[in-house]
């Protein structure tokens, strides 16, 4: 007895529909259950353009010079612990209610020291008023 040949085209058939279901499942899910939080960071503010008035007044400034080696200069007069701007702050504010706050950062400075000075200042009343700044390289 002789076997007669038959060839049979066996195509594997994938079928990626259970497979795009879950794909589509997971999405949502991940979609459903994600939190989207808004970080807090610096302020940044650019001043803005306005023309030159002679009778415009700026209003006066404290200048908190953070220093290379982490400490703050107070009005390039008197050097103070990074710690210890808050008092000083609450004493220029008591004078000058108007007044605002410039932290001037050397470039060399621990980026953590001048915002622990700007979290110092804020905390010491200036809240609103406290202005970031970097000092140019001496040569």
């Amino acid at each position: 007895m002789r076997k007669t040949a038959t060839h049979q085209s066996d195509e594997a058939d994938v079928n990626i529909t259970p497979l795009l279901d879950i794909v589509f499942i997971l999405l949502i899910f991940f979609i459903v259950t994600a939190t989207f939080l808004r970080e807090q960071g610096i302020d940044v503010r650019t001043p803005e353009d306005s023309e030159d008035n002679p009778e415009t007044v700026p209003p006066p400034a404290l200048l908190l010079a953070v220093q290379e080696d982490g400490y703050v200069r107070v009005n390039n007069v008197r050097v103070i612990d990074p710690a210890s701007v808050k008092p000083v702050v609450q004493e220029f504010i008591a004078r000058e209610p108007q007044g605002v706050v410039l932290v001037s950062a050397a470039p060399e400075s621990a980026s953590g020291v001048a915002v622990e000075v700007m979290d110092q200042a804020q905390d010491g009343g200036a809240m609103g008023k406290v202005s970031l700044a970097l000092q140019k390289e001496q040569q």
